[in-house]
């Protein structure tokens, strides 16, 4: 081997090593501007597992502040959070398993679904659920206890609150009412059908519902904060449909990889959820997709959703383009501004984010 070679080969592996410094140094540096965005969340604080996802990898998984503050006991990324609205995903991808295995159609009627319902059901279809579009009344929280609750409740109302389709207005009994519809046309509890479908096929072995609440272990904690301190709180709710359902990041990450891999046998499906909705005299529902938010700024389209529910706020923001998704999951009642945060760690990952959103 002549000098020559021997110097070219020299530069060559020193331009790999200065890469590979130069990509060291780019983590650490991504990972303070984090560690700086959760300060409200970490220390001594009800805490915050953040995780960036992109095309199938985890680029960054880590948890702050405290699971239970009451025992000091630190927060890790394996805990597990009620996902409170996230949970409207998973239903409303239910629903469409459903219409892709011929059992539903998204123009049918609940009152043809339920027999013994009142007519005005017959005005309600399957999709003006999904959208918030059904003109259904909102039920009490305090005065049910179940999802049946929730059927008998609207079984005993004789009218709407407006024509659907013709305006969004959200209603709670929109998403509790297809879990009812889940099981009667699966035959089905709303578990065992998200245990076949979703967390088995994709082994999401560390997903729970609500009913599974004491053989959950490793639980975050979910806190209220009342004045000025935290409480511990351990309430659970067995109404389905926007909340219930348990997870940590990892599976998370495996749903994530369900709803945006090109390659997922669910294409098909999960493009119907993200499509642009319209009203009956063809007005775009603003942000509405089926159990997700779409918004776009500077032509960048996201989607998003996000919610709160006995003491656990979580948020994710999933960027189209760049095939991004930021999950923040919390153990508290007041986190501040969900989406602005999942906007600051998105930009760290994707530059044109950077020069568009300012």
């Amino acid at each position: 081997m002549n000098l020559k070679t021997i110097f070219f080969l020299l530069i060559f592996f020193q331009l790999i090593y200065l890469k590979g410094i130069a990509q060291i140094n780019s983590k650490e540096i991504t990972e303070k501007n984090i560690d700086d965005y959760l300060e409200y969340f970490s220390g001594e604080y009800p805490g915050a597992i953040i995780t960036v996802i992109q095309e199938g990898n985890t680029l960054f998984n880590k948890a702050y502040g405290l699971s239970n503050i009451q025992d000091s006991i630190k927060m890790t990324s394996d805990k597990l959070f009620n996902l409170a609205g996230l949970s409207k995903t998973f239903t409303a991808f239910a629903i469409l398993k459903l219409v892709e295995n011929k059992k539903l159609n998204l123009d049918d009627n609940i009152a043809d679904i339920f027999k013994g319902f009142p007519e005005y059901g017959r005005k309600v279809k399957i999709i003006n659920l999904l959208n918030h579009t059904s003109g259904l009344k909102s039920y009490d929280p305090q005065k049910v206890i179940l999802n049946d609750d929730i059927l008998n409740y609207l079984s005993q109302e004789d009218s709407l609150l407006y024509k659907p389709g013709s305006k969004w207005k959200y209603s709670n009994s929109d998403y509790t009412l297809l879990v009812k519809i889940i099981e009667k046309k699966s035959r089905k509890s709303y578990k065992k059908f998200l245990e076949k479908y979703l967390f088995k096929d994709n082994l999401m072995n560390n997903t729970f519902l609500s009913e599974d609440f004491s053989q959950i272990k490793n639980l975050a904690d979910a806190h209220f904060k009342i004045d000025t301190k935290y409480e511990v709180i351990r309430k659970q709710s067995l109404i389905y449909g926007e909340q219930g359902i348990y997870t940590n990041s990892e599976d998370y990450a495996k749903w994530d990889n369900v709803l945006f891999n090109n390659d997922s046998e669910n294409k098909s499906l999960v493009k119907k959820i993200f499509e642009i909705n319209t009203l009956n005299n063809g007005d775009v529902i603003p942000n509405a997709g089926l159990g997700w938010s779409i918004m776009e700024k500077n032509g960048i389209p996201y989607y998003w959703q996000g919610g709160s529910f006995e003491g656990y706020t979580n948020f994710v923001l999933h960027l189209p383009n760049s095939k991004i998704t930021i999950l923040i999951l919390t153990n508290r009642n007041d986190s501040y501004d969900l989406l602005r945060l999942s906007i600051m760690i998105a930009k760290l990952y994707d530059k044109q984010l950077l020069i568009k959103f300012g």
